[in-house]
């Protein structure tokens, strides 16, 4: 008996070993651990002394010094750079050190990132402006490759937008990649007009009048004989007393007055005028739109009062759709052909309100749509000088899907004075071949809205 008892131990230990064997054979091997990640690297920005007199470029100099603001610019384009790239932020920054100019001693460098900041990178220099041309020297150091300068640099720009433009070459050069640079006019070849055919829109050269467009009000807006050459054109008036304008303008609406017998308004030129203020807009009729689709929006234009800088017309192409909001209440126009105030409106039962706008929506449904797209075509024309300006859009992708409408608005402000309009023509491009995707904004957060 001892030795079946001897055998059978034998063969249970042999099968449960078989067993164990089986089992690490068939277990599923370990996936390998991912790369480990790549450490983030974090940069001071050290606010760049200014040298001479704060004056001159509004966007550049503003509160403490062009130094400290373009500091602040360098910070925000790097934050945008991934998760690579760890900014130290502005206050954590001030309280360690000042301003840092290149005269700044290497090992104070070194012991301010190293010991209160914990940052490998520090960026300092000095910003000066120079007959108009912001310049600055800016050094970067990075404590891993040393505690002398990587490299010291001048950027330099005399345009309106100075600050973007020199913080944008400082984070190339630290980065040492290309910034994402938007779409801008002139990049795109304009179409011939034999390739862009017929346009969209009706009457983009006036030449039949209003046909197409708002009637003109002959205070603000004028169809008229244009210089030699030109056929018809659009005149508008931006030089005009801003309130008996508005007062013009909303008996038009109402129905109260008429464009053949004209107010007479008394020309303005101050910053209270109506080109100071609201400026004049000037509306095609309702353009269907077609999602996914580019277009080449043309016009020509002269004003007798242009100046260089960051006032000049535009033509508008706004996008619109149909929603429920709209429904919310009646228009101004509308509550007059009822001959009713906002307040006799107001007073009625919420089911008769309702009943009368359904019924309004009816008869004149584009009354109830509402703005969902914008984009416009800037026209920095030159005084007394015809200028011709065309772009497509949209910039990056195609039309998106909720715009219903579009529709054109030329929009003429400030400098107050006159502007001529002519050749104002939408197109869709003639080298799309299919239906592009919406592109989103890149910018972080987009749309976004913070939670309470």
């Amino acid at each position: 008996m001892k030795w079946i008892r001897s055998i059978l131990l034998i063969v249970v230990g042999v099968s449960a070993g078989l067993c164990v064997a089986g089992a690490a054979d068939t277990k599923p091997k370990s996936k390998p651990a991912p790369p480990a990640a790549a450490k983030p690297t974090y940069v001071a920005v050290f606010e760049f002394a200014t040298v001479g007199e704060k004056k001159g470029n509004s966007q550049v100099m503003r509160a403490k010094s062009f130094g400290y603001q373009l500091a602040d610019s360098v910070r925000l384009k790097l934050r945008k750079q991934g998760k690579g790239w760890k900014v130290i932020d502005r206050l954590t920054t001030d309280e360690a050190a000042g301003a840092m100019g290149l005269d700044t001693p290497p090992a104070t460098l070194k012991k301010i990132l190293a010991d209160k900041l914990g940052a490998h990178i520090g960026l300092f220099g000095t910003v000066q402006q120079l007959d108009g041309t912001v310049r600055a020297e800016i050094a970067c150091i990075d404590l891993r490759k040393g505690d002398k300068p990587l490299w010291t640099k001048v950027f330099s720009d005399g345009s309106a937008r100075a600050r973007a433009v020199i913080a944008a070459g400082i984070v190339e050069a630290v980065t040492g990649k290309a910034l994402w640079k938007p779409p801008e006019y002139g990049d795109e070849p304009e179409p011939t007009r034999k390739q862009l055919g017929k346009p969209l829109n009706v009457n983009g050269s006036f030449d039949a009048g209003a046909k197409g467009w708002d009637a003109a009000d002959n205070v603000s807006t004028f169809i008229e004989a244009g210089p030699k050459g030109r056929g018809k054109v659009l005149r508008v008036r931006t030089d005009l007393k801003r309130d008996p304008w508005l007062a013009y303008r909303k008996a038009l609406r109402k129905g109260l007055a008429s464009p053949a017998k004209p107010p007479k308004i008394a020309t303005d030129t101050s910053y209270g005028c109506v080109g100071g203020l609201e400026g004049v807009h000037y509306r095609s009729r309702w353009i269907k739109a077609t999602p996914g689709r580019r277009y080449w929006l043309l016009a020509d234009v002269m004003s007798s009062n242009a100046k260089p800088g960051i006032f000049f017309p535009k033509v508008f192409v706004k996008g619109f759709r149909r929603t429920k909001h709209a429904m919310d209440g009646m228009p101004e126009s509308s509550l007059a052909k009822l001959g009713m105030t906002p307040k006799q409106f107001a007073d009625l039962p919420e089911e008769k309100r309702k009943a009368l706008i359904e019924a309004d929506a009816k008869t004149n449904p584009m009354l109830y749509v509402r703005e969902c797209y914008r984009w416009y075509l800037a026209c920095r024309c030159k005084k007394g000088e015809w200028g011709h300006f065309a772009a497509p859009f949209p910039p990056r992708g195609g039309l998106p899907k909720n715009v219903e409408y579009l529709q054109i608005q030329i929009y003429s402000y400030w400098p107050p004075g006159t502007y001529l309009w002519d050749n104002v023509h939408l197109y869709t491009d003639p080298k799309q071949k299919a239906p592009l995707p919406e592109q989103k904004a890149r910018t972080e957060n987009f749309g976004k809205t913070s939670k309470p």
